[in-house]
């Protein structure tokens, strides 16, 4: 009961994020959303803070939670036969986050997988309040012989700060 709990919860949540076009709140703002395209791949990405995550959600998936910690979630789907596209599996090597200051921390991504029908990975980064973190991503789908690679940036702002 509590492992479909989360299921329903952490992809109710990612919906919720994939379909906005636009974001922005006091926490974070996203300024990337469209998905990247690679051949018959379609990688969809966001980062948010991690108090975004209800405690309870973040604990039974065993994610970080706290106000300066925050999560990147991708997803890929293979688009070849249709647009809607098929979730696949990946890997990710060598992907990692960097500061203002140019510190670097690798991303270590668990997997959240639903099924063919969604899944996702997701890595935890820390960041100060006001911070502008670029993301340098490198991924190989399941079933391709590439390795991509994506660039992005995001400016977080810690919770309750304004």
């Amino acid at each position: 009961m509590k492992r479909k709990f989360l299921k329903s919860s952490i992809f109710s949540f990612m919906v919720m994020l994939f379909a906005a076009n636009t974001f922005a709140a006091q926490e974070g703002r996203i300024l990337d959303r469209e998905p990247k395209r690679f051949g018959d791949y379609e990688v969809s990405f966001s980062a948010f803070p991690s108090t975004f995550l209800t405690p309870e959600v973040a604990k039974a998936a065993k994610l970080k939670r706290g106000p300066k910690t925050g999560l990147v979630n991708i997803a890929v789907r293979n688009v070849k036969k249709s647009e809607a596209g098929k979730a696949v599996k990946a890997t990710f090597e060598g992907s990692k986050s960097i500061n203002i200051i140019g510190q670097q921390a690798g991303l270590k991504f668990k997997e959240i997988n639903e099924g063919e029908n969604a899944i996702y990975y997701l890595a935890d980064f820390r960041y100060s309040h006001e911070e502008e973190i670029r993301f340098e991503i490198s991924v190989k789908p399941e079933g391709s012989k590439r390795t991509h690679n994506f660039k992005f940036r995001q400016q977080f702002y810690e919770a309750g700060r304004k």
